[in-house]
């Protein structure tokens, strides 16, 4: 019997399963079950698996029909055979180490769960990204290293630890005992499973270095593609409520779990279409514990994120016209500076009825902030013979 059991779902992805079945095989940890499941590819996805498995005897590939991501990591766990398991998207791809750092953790500390660091890899913009503190570990501090810790340790920043599947270890006789399972048919499904599992163990440990590579920005994601099944993202958000509702110190993180979880879903909400709005905004007023405020202090979520609340009211009563022109302006307006953040230098021109905005990409600092219902803007930029210093002010009253 192998030690890990490797599980890669595949569905369509024939020009990167190469390089991450190279990734898998190259481990130096060798004692490895590699279980492929081709989840109704329509590509060249299946012969590719079936070259592979020909050329190494530890692939075993399971054929079924389209069920999504969920369903096919869920066939997989049933007839794995390791003493571990570890999940690895097929687009993404590993450091050659991974296998065995995370398994000489997760044995030395006698954990459950271990989860180490991911680097992001932007496929339009051909850039990687190991600083974001959400996949980087960053908000583990050093008293988290070399010991196992339980959910109680994190409960500072519980909602900043990254719920992603793939850049874990997990052992198998806990995910037996628990009963662990992926939801069926949701897109967004890492965060409930993380949720449903993560509180049920007291043994979890991390590995600082980085060792997976997750790949975003890809054309043909399901994550991109948007529609009716961003809806997934309101279900996802309940079935981690009720996975933190009953925990002692939920009136401590119910506030700052709302505030991040319906940013969540207010991205999601900007990036699909008229008519799928519509149906977005009825199944987000069906949720009627997003909007009790015998659960949720919003007061205190209007204060601390006035931007938050706004929009997801918003989004439940489109009544207020003038208020959701608003918010989706100002949502507008950041999202464009972020962009003017991260991409190459260069001059960005964007438009607000009359007014041209000119923002130079290559600016020393920029800062934003929302604050009594305005946006305030600050930059800092160089120009031939010193430095200048230019504020302004964009006082757009939402009362």
């Amino acid at each position: 019997m192998p030690k890990i059991s490797v599980i890669v779902p595949v569905y369509n992805v024939e020009n990167y399963l190469r390089q991450c079945l190279d990734s898998i095989i190259a481990q130096t940890f060798s004692d490895i079950e590699i279980i492929c499941v081709n989840d109704g590819s329509e590509d060249s996805s299946r012969a590719i698996l079936e070259t592979y498995s020909q050329k190494d005897n530890r692939i075993k590939i399971i054929d079924k029909e389209n069920g999504g991501l969920s369903s096919a990591r869920n066939a997989g766990m049933k007839i794995a055979e390791g003493e571990f398991i570890s999940f690895i998207d097929s687009d993404d791809w590993v450091n050659s180490e991974m296998l065995e750092k995370l398994y000489k953790n997760i044995m030395a500390l006698n954990t459950d769960i271990s989860i180490c660091a991911v680097n992001l890899y932007d496929e339009t913009l051909k850039k990687n990204d190991s600083a974001n503190p959400y996949f980087s570990l960053g908000y583990f501090d050093e008293t988290f290293d070399n010991r196992a810790f339980s959910y109680e340790d994190v409960k500072p920043f519980l909602t900043d630890v990254c719920v992603m599947a793939w850049n874990k270890l997990y052992r198998k006789s806990f995910l037996d005992r628990v009963d662990a399972k992926f939801p069926d048919g949701l897109i967004f499904e890492d965060g409930p499973f993380f949720f449903s599992i993560f509180f049920k163990t007291q043994r979890i440990s991390i590995v600082r270095d980085i060792l997976y590579n997750y790949r975003i920005n890809r054309e043909g994601s399901i994550v991109q593609k948007g529609g009716n099944k961003f809806l997934d993202i309101i279900d996802a958000v309940e079935l981690m409520f009720n996975s933190i509702k009953d925990l002692p110190f939920f009136d401590e993180i119910k506030n700052e779990f709302y505030i991040k979880k319906a940013d969540d879903i207010i991205y999601r909400y900007e990036l699909i279409g008229f008519w799928e709005k519509r149906k977005f905004s009825k199944k987000l007023r069906a949720k009627k514990f997003l909007f009790d405020d015998k659960i949720f202090d919003f007061d205190y979520i209007e204060n601390k994120a006035p931007y938050t609340y706004r929009n997801i009211f918003g989004i439940k009563d489109k009544s207020n016209i003038l208020k959701y022109k608003y918010n989706k302006f100002h949502r507008k307006f950041m999202l464009k500076v972020m962009q003017i953040l991260y991409t190459e230098e260069g001059i960005y021109y964007f438009k607000y009825r009359k007014l041209v905005f000119k923002l130079k990409k290559r600016a020393a600092l920029y800062d934003v902030w929302y604050e009594n219902d305005r946006i305030n803007f600050i930059l800092f930029s160089f120009i031939k013979f010193g430095f200048k210093f230019e504020y302004s002010k964009l006082e757009r009253s939402f009362k």
